[in-house]
């Protein structure tokens, strides 16, 4: 099985702008046991990107494409913030035949 090179980046905002120093966990939802498919800390314009591949998520026939969701800690309260799922990504190749999936602006309370 080729394990192929996969990108998953965002930006982070609260109503105040964007949210610098959060700690960005990555999971693929499955129906028994979520991925992590990796962590990273946001720069200071909320911005942060997570590198993985094919074979940290897919572990089944069945699953062609992640079911991605965030966790978020706050980095000045230590709260946690839980995103909704982003079901079945569809990416875009980037010159490096990486797969780039771009969830853009994600505003958190």
């Amino acid at each position: 099985m080729t394990d192929y090179k996969e990108m998953l980046k965002g930006k982070i905002v609260t109503r105040d702008g964007p949210l610098a120093g959060a700690q960005v966990e990555i999971f693929d939802k499955d129906l028994l046991v979520d991925d992590n498919l990796g962590s990273a800390v946001t720069g200071a314009d909320g911005c942060f990107q997570v590198n993985f591949t094919w074979a940290d998520y897919k572990k089944s026939p069945y699953e062609d494409k992640p079911d991605i969701y965030l966790k978020i800690k706050k980095p000045d309260t230590g709260a946690t913030v839980k995103t909704a799922v982003y079901d079945e990504l569809k990416g875009e190749l980037d010159k490096d035949d990486i797969e780039v999936y771009d969830l853009g602006v994600i505003e958190i309370a």
